[in-house]
């Protein structure tokens, strides 16, 4: 962990639910920079990981270090306010939006760096209509998430997530509930966030973004990566035989 590049370091993290082993020692690393797609069948284990790399889920054993903060699951509960500290290093784009309804396009985004970070409000809006610029939705930012599209609703998450600055950004199935034509204005966003060098963790069922976007793909199957790679090798001679079912079963 002496690599400052490292923004992302997991070793041996396991997560069980009552009987059912859903995370069976995963192990990753991910650098600066880095592009991470996670594929995998549902049920393997994807969202899980992603959660508890945002402690949204404690895993029971394991480490995780998020730009040199480490910290051992299994050794007793983690506080609150430890838990929080950690949530910092880490941006989440959640499959349905998670907007508050309450608020406007513009309040969502300013919420974390108002009460968490404790921020200037001025500072705070301008950085808010910035990312709304950012993002392509700045005309909406007085509407409320009930008047926006399903992609929209997207993207001002990801302005949300940006909003606090994170070290990693962790997104669980951003496209998956979108009606197809919405796809294509979520998934630009994450391309341009890419070539920003933004370090990316990403579920993913989008193939297309997995092979041309990743600096690597992870493949989980019930609980383990079975494969990790660069895509030429994943999607190429390098793909494991529960992959090549995997792709098999995706394109039917």
């Amino acid at each position: 962990m002496n690599d400052i590049t490292t923004r992302l370091a997991v070793a041996g993290l396991e997560k069980s639910f009552g009987a059912v082993r859903v995370l069976d020692g995963i192990s990753l690393t991910a650098r600066q920079g880095d592009v991470v797609s996670i594929l995998g069948a549902s049920g393997s284990g994807k969202s899980t990981f992603l959660r508890c790399l945002n402690f949204l889920e404690t895993a029971d054993a394991g480490t995780i270090t998020i730009k040199g903060d480490t910290v051992t699951l299994g050794q007793g509960p983690i506080a609150d306010e430890r838990k929080r500290a950690l949530r910092l290093h880490t941006g989440f784009v959640f499959q349905c939006f998670n907007l508050w309804s309450h608020l406007t396009v513009i309040e969502n985004v300013m919420q974390g760096p108002l009460h968490v970070l404790r921020l200037p409000a001025a500072e705070v809006r301008d950085r808010a209509e910035a990312l709304l610029n950012r993002v392509g939705v700045l005309e909406r930012k007085d509407y409320y998430p009930a008047q926006l599209s399903g992609g929209q609703q997207q993207r001002v998450a990801i302005a949300r997530a940006l909003a606090m600055d994170p070290d990693v950004l962790l997104f669980d199935e951003p496209t998956s509930a979108l009606d197809p034509e919405l796809v294509g204005e979520v998934l630009k966003v994450m391309r341009s966030l890419a070539e920003e060098g933004r370090t990316m963790l990403v579920v993913t069922h989008e193939m297309g973004f997995a092979r041309d976007v990743s600096s690597k793909v992870v493949f989980m199957h019930r609980g383990k990566v079975d494969m990790a790679l660069p895509p030429a090798e994943a999607f190429g001679a390098g793909r494991t035989e529960q992959f090549q079912q995997f792709l098999a079963n995706t394109r039917h």
